[in-house]
């Protein structure tokens, strides 16, 4: 019998296992308690791969027979966990039968294998030599061993090589426990984006001249490749323990130095098997002699003693999964010495990804954990990711989801390397615009943007935030080390709340030709928070190309002021009489124009000569609302499955919202839909659907499906959410089929088994169109007042 029919059988057949029950291993199960001291055997005997806390069970896999009858000794209510049995199976089912051709690992194209990994890397350091470096740190267990058959452990370092200084340092491992798809890509895609993006970007090429990257990007190679073949590996692979079986080897993240033996279980065949003393693993120790290479030491001895408010470098451990930001303490339920402040990188991280933020301790307490032991023993200021709902993450979410998510956050953590217990404690900048970017010598610049002091998660308690009382701009150096920087005002008038609006104009007399930076940095009186930075490039007008003309309003032949040009990375706004001009560096590049209620406008095979002119006039589309519903007047035709209903539980504006659950949270295993009213969307060339909503559910497992539909065809999805707690904006701009007519919107909830909240709000819902339609809707209205 298969495991996957073998566990449908006994799902049907046992509610709870007994000492009389049989599977088929490995198995994964469930376990209900009441209190979390309850968890603590189970942590320290058993692989345990998430804790939910608000349904209070936790999920374990289980390697053998003789593993069930120890957890069951707990006396604890225990069931298969049928989601996550199906998923691993199908999972396998896709490792084993998918054919290895061309890149990745079969099944998961996404993920490359380790050989792959490490060939991407070597090519990094070949084309970029100035930017890349490959560094030994070591050799796996299998290599010391059987020589050829494991692996170099491999840092790559990134930083430029042309810039000498002593330069704080991030460091990120990944792949630690082996069977996580999700983390090594997802370092490896940070390195090579990086590397292709140095001298584009602005952040990435001044942290890159001031910092260093160091990426650890398969701390466990041999194991890895035990897992790739789909195999739920989790440890190293030393053959001197629970020799010769798929339970062999060490768990790495409870065998570094620090608290070792808290936690964690003696017996070699268990998952969580720490080792026979502290570091034994080539793997950590080879990780641990370099780490005291590269950091200095700045924390004293004692467990309350804590790293100066001064101290640089990060250190990262990416894992999966659970969507969760956690920082030190694990082995023990006290705080750590400088627990604020590693709370507020946290919450600033989960804030950019969406994850939930917690101390370690919260879900384990745990001794010899990778994070514990860099902060205690150097006072290097470490998190950990949690990536993604799954070990075999599917690459569909690791795509749209899990790398456009963390590569922000890692952006984040690369930016405040320099001073990680101060600048998450201080404002972030958001919305940065350095407009016009390329110029002649002495053509004022406008920058604006949003300095925020308030970029927390501020799930699971609340961290502190104050007033912004400053933004500061500098060209070509920060503004903190720049005799010459500039105070940029606050729109409103005064610095007076945590989140501000700033805008201000530079004097560019003075910069020399070819690229220069312009670095923003916030202030709330009392700490500086991260460099934020944009390109401009000064030019002589004879070696680019200029491209100038007019933004009118395509029905009405009106000028559009404030209009945004991007072409070839140069940026201008078109003036109050429509009129715009801009440089633009030679070639053939595509023009992206847009306006705020107008339809964007694309011209592609732009062929811009240096030295020339070309004329070009814009007509845009605008965007004419065709159906709004703020929800205060009632139903207006929704069709709402139960218990979808209009409450006023919570709302965006002003008193009433859509509710899945009106005054209660939803329930387990529904899919239930609020359905727009049809709408007439004849003539239209694009559209625009806006809303409002609170999406607070289980994250990575229930799910807000927002879908729509032409002329009554299949429903398509254009975007779900998970685990949002306060009113976001949601915006999709969508372009319908030729010659359809109808058009509905569609917000459905998704829920599975277990674990419910408070559900999806939606207010404020808008369907804006462009085009013909437009015209029509105008000549409606003015007839409908009386004009002819």
């Amino acid at each position: 019998m298969s495991l996957l029919l073998g566990v449908q059988a006994l799902a049907i057949t046992e509610h709870h296992l007994n000492h009389a029950s049989h599977l088929e291993y490995p198995a994964v199960v469930r376990v209900y308690y009441k209190q979390p001291a309850e968890l603590q055997p189970l942590v320290d005997d058993f692989d345990v791969w998430h804790i939910n806390q608000a349904q209070k069970f936790a999920t374990i896999q289980l390697n053998d027979a003789s593993e069930l009858q120890l957890l069951l000794q707990q006396n604890l209510p225990t069931k298969v966990d049928l989601m996550l049995m199906n998923q691993y199976q199908n999972d396998l089912l896709r490792i084993k039968q998918a054919e290895k051709s061309g890149a990745g690992i079969p099944g998961f194209a996404c993920y490359s294998t380790v050989s792959e990994t490490f060939q991407k890397i070597q090519q990094l350091e070949t084309e970029q030599p100035n930017l890349v470096d490959l560094i030994d740190i070591g050799d796996s267990w299998e290599k010391i061993q059987n020589g050829e058959q494991g692996d170099d452990l491999r840092v790559i370092k990134i930083t430029n090589e042309n810039i000498k200084a002593d330069k704080p340092i991030l460091f990120m491992a990944s792949s630690i426990h082996a069977r996580e798809y999700a983390t090594a890509e997802l370092n490896t895609r940070f390195a090579q984006y990086l590397v292709n993006n140095y001298g584009i970007d602005a952040d990435v090429t001044w942290i890159l001249d001031n910092h260093e990257i160091h990426l650890s990007l398969i701390t466990n190679p041999d194991g890895r490749k035990q897992a790739q073949t789909g195999i739920l590996w989790r440890k190293n692979t030393n053959n001197d323990y629970c020799s010769n079986s798929n339970s062999r080897g060490v768990d790495l993240n409870r065998n570094y130095p620090f608290k070792w033996g808290i936690g964690g279980s003696e017996n070699e065949c268990s998952d969580v098997f720490y080792g026979l003393n502290q570091a034994s693993e080539p793997e950590v120790a080879s990780q641990m002699d370099y780490l005291r290479q590269i950091f200095e030491d700045n924390r004293g001895p004692g467990d309350d003693d804590a790293a100066a408010d001064d101290a640089t470098g990060i250190f990262i451990d990416i894992h999966s999964f659970g969507q969760l930001m956690l920082w030190p303490w694990g082995y023990t339920n006290g705080v750590s010495p400088n627990d604020n402040q590693l709370q507020a990188i946290g919450k600033r991280t989960a804030f950019i990804n969406n994850y939930f933020p917690q101390p370690v301790n919260q879900l384990v307490i745990t001794g010899g954990g990778s994070i514990d032991a860099v902060y205690g023993e150097l006072g290097v200021a470490s998190l950990a990711f949690e990536l993604g709902t799954s070990f075999f993450q599917d690459c569909e979410t690791f795509e749209t989801q899990i790398w456009p998510d963390n590569l922000k956050a890692l952006i984040y953590l690369a930016r405040v390397t320099s001073a990680p217990y101060q600048q998450p404690l201080g404002p972030d900048v958001d919305s940065l615009r350095v407009i016009p970017n390329v110029i002649t010598a002495g053509t004022n610049v406008e920058i604006s943007g949003l300095a925020d002091d308030d970029r927390y998660n501020q799930s699971n308690t609340n961290q502190a935030f104050q007033t912004v009382t400053a933004v500061h701009a500098a060209l070509n150096e920060f503004p903190s080390d720049s005799q010459n920087q500039q105070t940029l005002a606050a729109s409103d008038g005064a610095y007076d709340a945590a989140q501000e609006a700033f805008s201000g104009q530079l004097d560019t007399q003075n910069l020399n030709t070819g690229k220069n930076t312009v670095f923003v940095q916030a202030s709330d009186g009392q700490y500086e928070g991260a460099v934020f930075a944009r390109f401009i490039d000064v030019i002589e007008p004879s070696q680019v190309a200029q491209l100038s003309g007019v933004v009118r309003d395509a029905l009405s032949g009106a000028p559009i002021a404030g209009a945004l040009l991007s072409v070839n990375q140069s940026e201008a706004l078109s003036a109050a009489d429509g009129n715009y001009n801009q440089y633009v560096q030679a070639g053939t590049s595509t023009l992206q124009v847009r306006a705020e209620d107008y339809a964007g406008f694309s011209q592609a095979g732009l062929s811009l000569v240096a030295g020339e002119q070309l004329q070009l006039d814009i007509e845009l589309q605008p965007f004419c609302e065709i159906f709004a519903d703020d929800v205060e007047g009632g139903n207006v035709g929704w069709q709402a499955d139960a218990p979808w209903a209009i409450s006023t539980d919570q709302s965006n504006s002003p008193t009433r919202a859509w509710t899945d659950s009106p005054g209660s949270e939803y329930d387990n295993q529904i899919n239930i839909s609020l359905t727009s009213p049809t709408i007439n969307i004849a003539g239209a060339n694009s559209l625009q659907v806006s809303y409002m909503n609170i999406c607070d559910t289980e994250a990575g497992y229930d799910y807000g499906i927002f879908e729509v539909q032409y002329d009554e065809g299949a429903w398509q999805e254009i975007s779900r959410c998970d685990n949002q707690n306060s009113w976001q904006a949601a915006n999709n701009q969508l372009n319908p089929p030729v010659n359809a007519i109808d058009f509905r919107l569609r917000f459905r909830l998704d829920t599975d088994v277990t674990v419910t909240r408070d559900g999806w709000h939606i207010d404020d819902v808008s369907v804006k169109a462009s085009g013909p339609v437009c015209g029509q809707f105008i000549d409606d209205v003015i007839f409908a007042n009386g004009f002819n």
